[in-house]
């Protein structure tokens, strides 16, 4: 079997924890089980804590390791599920974590993170110059000390030699599967999903994205051009007009916004034009047409097409999910 090390900590979640136990123990169990097939169990997984202590997660669950650190040396796949308590401070009191990563990344482990989990993973140096994904809401944090991290928040997993992240919250999910088909096929994935009832195939966390992930950065005058942007996202404006009316070339605009936010102008517009569209269908029986209009699109096909290779969702799919009745 292929041993997997789930590295717990204080105030991790708890069920980005006991769910992937959940998920990889049962590969090749559960949906056998439940055929009346032979059953053939896939991975050996265990919980590994800094001297094999329990770990206080949050929300106050406690759980019980199965060993220590120690025991992750043999490991062929190292998971770093989320943070949920404050980033910065789990980072500081979990030094030990990060040379637990770099080390076994350097030996040939396949180290894989799940949202905020992956802060361990840069604060290793492992990222540098690589893609990535972690929680919607801590991208601009992620960005702020890991400036050379090509981060892409709108992913709900990237894959980068033997790197994996996933996105934010239940995410898990999608990178046990990942791993479950990649270390055995694509038929034992399709299985283990079926057993837990959940959803394959999903790709994107843009559906809960907020503009706010996009604003936490320094820079004043980005910040300035991005609240006009907020207010006046239904205007037509071209780019070579704004960067002249922050007194700045069109060069320097797209640059210094792409330093900050990590997004062109154009593409921060968008987002926020997607926003208000995500509200809208939320919050109003207005017509997929009527929102076109009301967020600066003029043409309904041309908005649903990129509402869905943005979002992940139709509109009227993302209105069916997440609207209230009216």
């Amino acid at each position: 079997m292929i041993k997997v090390a789930i590295i717990g900590f204080e105030y991790a979640f708890a069920t980005a924890i006991t769910g992937l136990v959940d998920l990889l123990s049962t590969a090749g169990t559960a949906w056998n089980y439940y055929r009346g097939e032979q059953i053939t169990p896939c991975f050996n997984v265990q919980i590994l804590s800094q001297n094999g202590s329990p770990m206080r997660c949050l929300n106050n669950i406690q759980i019980q390791a199965h060993g220590d650190f120690e025991q992750a040396f043999d490991a062929e796949i190292i998971i770093l599920p989320s943070i949920g308590g404050d980033v910065v401070k789990t980072l500081q009191k979990n030094q030990a974590i990060v040379d637990l990563v770099a080390n076994a990344y350097a030996r040939g482990a396949q180290i894989a993170s799940n949202c905020t989990g992956a802060f361990f993973l840069a604060e290793a140096g492992l990222l540098e110059g690589r893609k990535a994904t972690t929680h919607w809401a801590q991208a601009g944090l992620f960005r702020e000390r890991y400036p050379n991290v090509n981060l892409v928040p709108e992913q709900l997993m990237t894959t980068d030699g033997r790197l994996f992240c996933s996105g934010g919250g239940h995410a898990w999910f999608d990178l046990g599967l990942h791993i479950i088909e990649l270390y055995t096929n694509h038929q034992t994935a399709v299985e283990s999903a079926k057993a837990m009832v959940m959803d394959m195939g999903r790709e994107s966390q843009q559906r809960f994205l907020t503009l706010n992930a996009l604003k936490y950065h320094n820079d004043e005058r980005v910040q300035a051009i991005q609240h006009w942007v907020d207010e006046h996202f239904r205007d037509s404006f071209s780019l070579e007009w704004l960067a002249s009316e922050f007194s700045m070339s069109t060069r320097t605009l797209i640059r210094r916004f792409k330093q900050a936010t990590g997004e062109s102008p154009l593409a921060y517009l968008q987002s926020v034009r997607l926003e208000a569209a995500k509200h809208h269908l939320e919050n109003s029986n207005q017509s997929v047409a009527q929102i076109t209009q009301e967020v600066g699109y003029e043409d309904v096909s041309s908005f649903s097409k990129l509402f869905k290779q943005k979002v992940g969702l139709t509109p009227r799919e993302y209105r069916g999910r997440f609207s209230k009745t009216f």
